[in-house]
C-alpha cells in the first residue's frame, strides 16, 4: 500500500506543484489592496493554509491523526502514549482555538502560523508558549470587541493576525515509523470555540482519521456529542476511545472502598453506550464500520510506555489494541483508496477556490473600477496633452488679429464719433454768435463738454470692444480649430482669466486731456473809431472786448459789430485744430495702451490657469495611477491564478480518472481525453463521489 500511495503522491504533488507560487503571488497582491479585498483574501490566505497541508501530506507520504475531545479528557495524555514520548509539555494550548500539529524531525523547531498566512519561528518552547500567551489575550480582546459591536467573529476577517496553527517538530521515532502527524486540538465548548467547521476544514477531504477521546463520565451526557455530527461529515474513520480511569473507587456496602464497575469492567460501559445511546448518524456510522470505540486507561497506557515497562497490563493490552486497529485501517486498502480519493478532491476543491476569487464580488468590483480608472486615466491623458499644446501656443500671434480688430474698431469709433462732435461744435459756435456769452464761455459750456462727452464716449467704445472680445468663446483669441478642439479637450476656457484680467486694469476715463482754452491774443478784432483815435493796441483792444481771460460777456450786437468774418474762421480754425489736437491720437493711444495691457494681462492670467490645470490634472493623474499600477498588479495575479487553477483541476481530473476514483454517469478516461483536457474541468465537480 505504500508503494501505491508514494506513487499517487508523487504524481499528485508534480500536478499542485505550480499553484502554491501563483497563490503567493497573488496574496502578496492581495495585500496592497485589503480595504477592497479582505473577503478574497482571507479565502487566498484559507486556501493558501489548506494547499500547504495538502502539500506536506503528499511530500511526507503521512497521514493525520486528529484528537478530539472535551477539555481535560485525555487528549494530551493520548498524545503522548501513541508518541511513546512526553510530547503534552509543548503541545498544552488550554482554550486557544488552534491546531498543534506534532510530527517527526531530526532537530527540534517551533512555529506559529497566523490566518494572514505569516509564519514565525522559535528556537525554542519557552518563547513559543510565551507567544501564544500573548496571542491569547490579544484574542480574547478581539473577541470581546466584536461582540460589543453585535458582530460575529471570524479570526480569517476579524482578526488575521490570530494564531491558527502550531507545529512542533521533535524527534518522535514511533511518529517516524508510522509516518504519523498528531493534530491537537483545542477542547470543545471552550470560551473561544468559532467551530470545528473552521478549525478543520483543511482535513475535510484529506483522508485523515480522527481519535475523539471522551471520559466515561461524560460518555452518556448528550452535549459531549452535539458536534459529533460534524466530524462523521469530516473523517472517513473515527476511532471514539473511553478514557477511562483504571484507579477510579465506588463506596461497597460494608464502607470500604472497591474498585469501581467502570475500572474493572470498561467493556460494559462501551457495551451501556452503543447500546442504550447511541443514536442517529452516529448508530449509522457505527454499524457501517466508520466508527470504532476503545475503552483505554490512557494515563496507565502513558505512563506503562514513558516509563519502558514491558506489555501486558490490561493498560497496555487495550491500549495495544487501540493502536493496533488503528494501525491497520492506516495500512489497509480502505485508506489507501479513501487517501487517493480525498487528496484529489481536495487538490480538486482548492482549484475551484482559487477560480472562485478571481471571478467573486470584490474582484470583480475592483475590475469595474480598474476599467472606470483607465477610462479616466485615458482622458486625463488626452486633457494632459490638450493642455501641454496651449501652453505652448504662440500668444502674440493669436492676438494680432485681436489688435488689429480693436484699432480698427477705435479707428471707426473715433472718426465717426470725431466728425459728429466738430457739428456739435459747429453749431455752438454759430448760436454763440447769436447770444451774449463770452468767450471763454463757448468752451466751457459748448465746447469742452462736447469734447469731453465725446472723449469720455470714445473710451467706452474701446472698453466695450475689448470687454466683448473678453467675454466670447476664445477670449479674442484669433482660435483654430484645433486650438478649440484642444480648450474643449482640457476642459478649459480662457473667458474667467480674460475676465479677471479685464477687471484688474480697470482704467477711469481722466477728462483732463480734452477740455479747451481759445487764446485770446489770436483773435482777429474790428477796431473802433476810438481805438484808433486812441491807438489803442490789438491786445489793449481784445481785453476790452473779451475782458481777461475771455470771460467778459459780449453782447450779440458788439460781437456783430467787432467779430466779423475773420474773426468767424479763426474760432473756425480754433475748433480744427482743438479737435486734431485731441482726436485720434489721445483716444488711439488709449486704445493701443488699453488693448496691449489687457492681452499682455489676459495672456500672463491664461497661462497661469493652464499651468494650475496642469498641475491639478498630473495630480489628479498621479492619484489614479498609483491605485492603477497597483490593481494591474493585482488582476495580473488573479488572472495567473485562475489561468493556472484551470490547468491543474484540468489535470487533477485525469489523475483521477488514471488513479480509477469512482465516478458518476459512467464517465471514462477515454472520454475525457476526447473532451480535450481544456474541458475535463468542466466534468470534475459532479464526477468525484462525495
Amino acid at each position: 500500500m505504500k508503494t501505491e500511495i508514494s506513487r499517487f503522491c508523487g504524481a499528485c504533488a508534480d500536478t499542485i506543484a505550480p499553484l502554491p507560487g501563483v497563490l503567493d503571488a497573488a496574496v502578496a497582491q492581495f495585500e496592497r489592496r485589503p480595504e477592497a479585498l479582505g473577503g478574497a483574501l482571507a479565502v487566498l490566505n484559507e486556501t493558501r493554509a489548506l494547499l500547504r497541508s495538502l502539500t506536506d501530506k503528499l511530500q511526507r507520504q503521512q497521514a493525520y491523526l486528529l484528537i478530539f475531545g472535551p477539555l481535560k479528557s485525555g487528549k494530551s495524555t493520548l498524545m503522548n502514549a501513541i508518541s511513546g514520548s512526553y510530547v503534552s509539555e509543548v503541545t498544552s494550548l488550554p482554550g486557544y482555538p488552534c491546531l498543534v500539529f506534532v510530527r517527526d524531525n531530526a532537530e527540534a523547531r517551533f512555529s506559529v502560523t497566523r490566518y494572514n498566512g505569516l509564519e514565525s519561528a522559535f528556537p525554542d518552547k519557552a518563547m513559543l508558549a510565551d507567544v501564544v500567551t500573548e496571542a491569547h489575550h490579544a484574542l480574547a480582546q478581539q473577541i470581546r470587541a466584536a461582540e460589543a459591536r453585535g458582530e460575529a467573529f471570524d479570526p480569517r476577517t476579524t482578526f488575521p493576525e490570530a494564531i491558527r496553527r502550531v507545529d512542533i517538530q521533535l524527534p518522535v521515532p514511533a511518529l517516524a515509523e508510522s509516518s504519523t502527524v498528531l493534530v491537537d486540538t483545542p477542547g470543545l465548548y471552550s470560551r473561544m470555540n468559532f467551530g470545528y467547521d473552521v478549525l478543520t476544514r483543511e482535513f475535510r477531504d484529506s483522508a485523515a482519521c480522527a481519535v475523539f477521546v471522551v471520559k466515561t463520565d461524560n460518555l452518556f451526557l448528550e452535549q459531549v456529542f452535539a458536534e459529533f455530527n460534524q466530524l462523521l461529515g469530516l473523517f472517513s474513520r473515527i476511532f471514539i476511545v473511553v478514557n477511562v480511569d483504571a484507579g477510579k473507587r465506588d463506596l461497597a456496602p460494608d464502607g470500604s472502598l472497591r474498585p469501581s464497575a467502570e475500572s474493572e469492567h470498561p467493556e460494559r460501559v462501551i457495551e451501556a453506550f452503543t447500546t442504550l445511546s447511541m443514536a442517529g448518524p452516529l448508530r449509522e456510522a457505527y454499524e457501517a464500520g466508520r466508527v470504532r470505540i476503545h475503552a483505554v486507561d490512557l494515563q496507565g497506557a502513558a505512563a506503562s510506555l514513558l516509563s519502558g515497562e514491558a506489555g501486558g497490563s490490561n493498560n497496555r493490552v487495550s491500549f495495544d489494541a487501540f493502536l493496533q486497529d488503528l494501525t491497520e485501517y492506516l495500512n489497509s486498502s480502505d485508506y489507501t483508496r479513501e487517501f487517493i480519493r480525498d487528496s484529489l478532491r481536495q487538490a480538486c476543491s482548492l482549484c475551484e477556490e482559487a477560480r472562485l476569487i478571481a471571478v467573486g464580488e470584490e474582484v470583480a468590483a475592483l475590475a469595474t473600477r480598474q476599467k472606470e480608472r483607465a477610462s479616466e486615466i485615458a482622458s486625463l491623458d488626452a486633457r494632459l496633452e490638450a493642455t501641454e499644446r496651449l501652453l505652448a501656443t504662440n500668444w502674440r500671434a493669436m492676438f494680432e488679429r485681436f489688435h488689429e480688430e480693436s484699432m480698427s474698431s477705435a479707428a471707426e469709433s473715433i472718426r465717426t464719433r470725431t466728425g459728429a462732435m466738430r457739428e456739435e461744435m459747429r453749431i455752438a459756435l454759430e448760436r454763440w454768435f447769436g447770444n451774449d456769452e463770452s468767450l471763454s464761455a463757448l468752451c466751457a459750456n459748448h465746447w469742452n463738454e462736447a469734447l469731453v462727452n465725446t472723449g469720455r464716449s470714445l473710451f467706452d467704445d474701446v472698453r466695450s470692444h475689448v470687454g466683448r472680445a473678453a467675454s466670447t468663446e476664445t477670449a479674442g483669441l484669433a482660435a483654430s480649430a484645433q486650438f478649440v478642439a484642444d480648450m474643449k479637450v482640457a476642459g478649459f476656457s480662457p473667458v474667467p482669466a480674460a475676465s479677471a484680467a479685464l477687471n484688474a486694469l480697470s482704467p477711469s476715463f481722466d477728462a483732463t486731456p480734452f477740455p479747451a482754452r481759445i487764446a485770446v491774443e489770436t483773435m482777429p478784432v474790428r477796431k473802433t473809431f476810438v481805438d484808433w483815435l486812441l491807438f489803442r493796441r490789438m491786445a489793449k483792444v481784445r481785453t476790452r472786448l473779451f475782458g481777461e481771460m475771455g470771460t467778459r460777456d459780449i453782447p450779440v450786437a458788439e460781437k456783430g459789430r467787432r467779430l466779423l468774418e475773420p474773426a468767424r474762421a479763426a474760432l473756425g480754425k480754433h475748433l480744427d485744430a482743438i479737435v486734431s489736437e485731441r482726436f485720434p491720437g489721445t483716444l488711439e493711444r488709449f486704445a493701443i495702451t488699453h488693448t496691449y495691457d489687457f492681452t499682455t494681462t489676459a495672456t500672463t492670467a491664461i497661462q497661469r490657469s493652464l499651468r494650475e490645470l496642469r498641475d491639478g490634472l498630473v495630480h489628479e493623474y498621479n492619484q489614479l495611477k498609483k491605485p492603477y499600477a497597483v490593481d494591474e498588479g493585482v488582476l495580473a495575479a488573479v488572472a495567473r491564478l485562475e489561468e493556472q487553477a484551470d490547468d491543474v483541476m484540468s489535470d487533477i481530473c485525469l489523475l483521477a480518472l488514471q488513479e480509477g476514483v469512482t465516478f458518476n454517469e459512467g464517465i471514462s478516461l477515454d472520454a475525457v481525453r476526447e473532451l480535450g483536457e481544456s474541458s475535463a474541468l468542466l466534468w470534475l465537480p459532479p464526477l468525484l463521489v462525495g
